[in-house]
């Protein structure tokens, strides 16, 4: 059994983002908005309201301006602890401000943009995620990285 904990902002629905930690940087990847609690990005409800669509694009847009100090720095906090080259943090927000985690590891999944004109704000976004992960790979392929 687990406790439920309650993650709705201010308009009553919920919200799971998703933050990539690549190389000791943290890239935002997406805001999923939805009126149910289990929330995939794939699942939430994007397609069909463009209010959900703008806040992903902020957060995509300013990632510290939405989230605020207190949420980066345990963002910082966790990707310092777990010390990772690759991963993520899907997380949601507390209507105090703090931080909801509920998953962090190595194993967090880019999807590619869907090829529809509603994602086109969603691309610039996946691609700088792409390009950081092309560096890192690239950079530990390196014969020097490997000693």
């Amino acid at each position: 059994m687990m406790q439920y904990l309650d993650a709705r902002g201010p308009n009553g629905k919920f919200r799971k983002y998703r933050v990539m930690m690549i190389d000791g940087r943290l890239y935002p990847l997406h805001c999923a908005v939805s009126h149910h609690w289990k929330i995939h990005h794939f699942s939430a409800e994007m397609e069909d309201y463009p209010e959900h669509r703008a806040e992903d694009a902020a957060f995509l847009g300013d990632m510290p301006a939405v989230l605020g100090p207190r949420v980066m720095a345990a963002l910082e906090a966790i990707q310092a602890v777990l010390s990772l080259d690759y991963g993520g943090i899907d997380f949601g927000v507390y209507a105090d401000g703090d931080l909801l985690l509920f998953e962090a590891n190595a194993a967090m999944v880019i999807l590619p943009t869907v090829e529809d004109a509603r994602w086109d704000y969603r691309r610039p976004a996946v691609e700088r995620v792409g390009r950081a992960v092309h560096r890192l790979l690239v950079a530990r392929a390196r014969p020097e990285a490997r000693t």
